[in-house]
């Protein structure tokens, strides 16, 4: 008897060829069959209205950082993905050596979560993974950050020397002879962004001799600002000349071609950045343009022999959460305002009332040191523009951006956040935007592309209705700007919003060449062999969902809720999802690649 048997269902089967109707007989985690007419199992399963596919494959993702009090996966689960590529940005949850949290951990609170203190190799990590549980399958990545900072230490604001170099292409070749998939950078984050072109090369080189992928968050993707001091540097600031701030994500797309010329490894560009900046207001066709030409870029590319991809997060807003403002200035990782960290809010309430404290933040925003969300205030003369108010006493304020009420008002912007603070210590705003420069315009370019394939970049987070004040109280040790992601929307819908926005209302794609992109492309690229089509003897990792009505209900002010349409979601043949709720099943498995 199969264990469960879906009937009379469209089947978009992930190879992008046209739908069919059929029977999917699901038995032991494998489908057998898709085309048998009758029989019987444990569990019937009525498809009919409905699409049943692939489940997702998120490539580009961080379930790794919450996967220890988050197993459960709720929000890949409820949109129907099945399968996450994790370690992505550099950030790997091993190797760790015993040692002191660096400075950059200890900020995060990494350690608490990490175990930073304790050594544990790349395999025990995917083995203590497997033996606690989790709901989706796992494929990981070896990250640079991570292998860069057991090697060096505290003592990593510099280039790497031989042996270090060294001692970081064992750590990788142990990730990869693990199982790991492939090698990733985070070339914007301690302790990566002090390394040089030729130390990762060195390593991707390690990872191509077993067939990895090099995934890469290219280096300045938020070039905002110039510094050639070490110590100012962090995410969003240029290491360079102040003029050659302005190609920082341009220089940074050449290095991972670089990098993939000369390791000879395949390349996928993560979250891809338009690479030309255009800060100012313009006419949306200017976006457009700029999407084309960075696509220009690795079109050039892929016809020069470098093996390309990339990935898109699937939103033309910002996947900022929503955030107090007064904590911009009081819990900032800034180097120049650690003079404000953790002070009592009450009392910085006191002291922005005053004019020379008021000047002396100025300063630093006149000064190029200010950074307020991702953006610099110097560097941005549009700042004000990219920040919309979500909670506040004075509801006029909803939904309108600082720039707005700053004109309405006739304040300067900076004055206006203060004076917001002051009237309501608890105002909420949101980045909606930034420089990545991805809009409702620019989207569809990318989505189109045959080389794209839709992301996520997000954590593993709770059920919807897990407030954050119980999370908290259950101690988990983690960081609460990882916490704050339950605030974002589309980190419920996200592939609700890409199959009912994009493909139903929009037209982007035909679903079946979404889904491909989706699910096989996704398998194909990171060296799946049984996973991503509706095929007999592949794992079972199913979703069925109502096309007419899926879709993201999460929005900027109310983020927290389920995506719409999403009927059943199967993991390894088992049922994680149905009733709009997780069964509570952790029947993912941890992937290995195989060389």
């Amino acid at each position: 008897m199969d264990d469960i048997l879906i009937k009379n269902t469209k089947i978009i089967d992930g190879t992008g060829r046209p739908a069919f109707i059929g029977n999917i007989a699901i038995k032991d985690s494998k489908i057998m069959s898709t085309d048998s007419s009758s029989g019987s199992a444990d569990i019937v399963i009525d498809g009919a209205g409905f699409i049943t596919c692939p489940g997702f494959i998120d490539p580009h993702s961080h379930p790794d950082l919450t996967f220890s009090i988050l197993p459960l996966c709720h929000n890949y689960i409820m949109q129907g993905i099945t399968t996450v590529v994790g370690g992505n940005c550099g950030l790997a949850q091993a190797p760790t050596v015993k040692r002191e949290a660096t400075s950059e951990e200890k900020k995060i609170g990494i350690e608490s979560f990490q175990g930073s203190n304790k050594d544990l190799s790349f395999s025990r990590w995917l083995t203590k993974l497997e033996r606690r549980g989790i709901s989706v399958n796992y494929i990981p990545l070896v990250g640079h950050n991570t292998i860069r900072s057991a090697v060096m230490g505290e003592d990593f604001k510099r280039h790497s020397k031989i042996d270090e170099i060294e001692a970081m292409k064992e750590l990788v070749e142990k990730g990869m002879r693990a199982g790991a998939f492939g090698f990733s950078t985070g070339l914007d984050y301690d302790p990566s962004e002090y390394s040089n072109t030729e130390e990762v090369i060195e390593l991707a080189k390690v990872a191509k001799k077993y067939g990895g992928i090099y995934a890469s968050h290219l280096r300045h993707c938020q070039s905002q600002w110039a510094t050639s001091d070490p110590n100012l540097y962090g995410y969003g600031v240029f290491h360079g000349e102040i003029e050659e701030a302005w190609v920082g994500k341009y220089q940074g797309l050449m290095e991972i071609l670089e990098i993939g010329k000369k390791a000879n490894i395949a390349v996928h560009f993560s979250h891809i950045y338009t690479v030309y900046l255009t800060p100012q207001p313009h006419p949306d066709f200017l976006d457009e343009a700029t999407a084309k030409a960075t696509l220009w870029l690795i079109d050039k590319a892929k016809e020069d022999g470098i093996d390309i991809t990339f990935d898109v997060i699937v939103s033309d807003t910002s996947i900022a959460p929503s955030n107090m403002i007064i904590n911009e200035f009081v819990l900032s990782r800034l180097h120049k305002l650690q003079w404000l960290r953790n002070i009592e809010k009450d009392v910085f309430v006191k002291l922005i009332k005053n004019r020379d404290f008021r000047e002396k933040i100025k300063d630093l925003s006149r000064e190029g040191y200010l950074k307020l969300g991702m953006v610099n205030t110097k560097s941005d003369p549009y700042w004000m523009n990219k920040f919309k108010i979500t909670a506040c006493k004075n509801e006029d304020y909803l939904d309108k951006t600082i720039g707005e009420i700053a004109a309405s008002l006739y304040k300067d912007s900076l004055d206006l956040v203060f004076d917001l603070i002051i009237e309501d210590p608890e105002t909420e705003w949101i980045q909606f935007t930034d420089d990545r420069a991805i809009t409702y315009l620019t989207l569809p370019v990318y989505l189109s592309h045959p080389l794209c394939i839709p992301c996520t970049d997000m954590v593993s987070l709770p059920p919807v209705d897990l407030s954050m004040d119980k999370l908290k109280s259950v101690g988990t040790g983690v960081p609460e700007e990882f916490l704050n992601s339950i605030n974002v929307p589309h980190f419920y819908g996200m592939y609700a919003s890409y199959i009912g926005r994009f493909v139903r209302d929009k037209g982007v794609l035909t679903l079946e060449e979404a889904i491909r992109k989706a699910t096989s492309f996704v398998a194909q690229r990171f060296g799946l062999k049984d996973r991503g089509l509706i095929k007999p003897n592949y794992y079972a990792d199913i979703l069925i969902f109502n096309y007419e009505t899926i879709k993201m209900n999460g929005t900027l002010r109310n983020p927290r809720q389920a995506p719409e349409g999403i009927e059943y979601v199967l993991v390894n043949g088992n049922i994680t999802y149905k009733d709009n709720e997780h069964t509570g099943i952790k029947a993912g498995k941890i992937l290995r690649h195989q060389f």
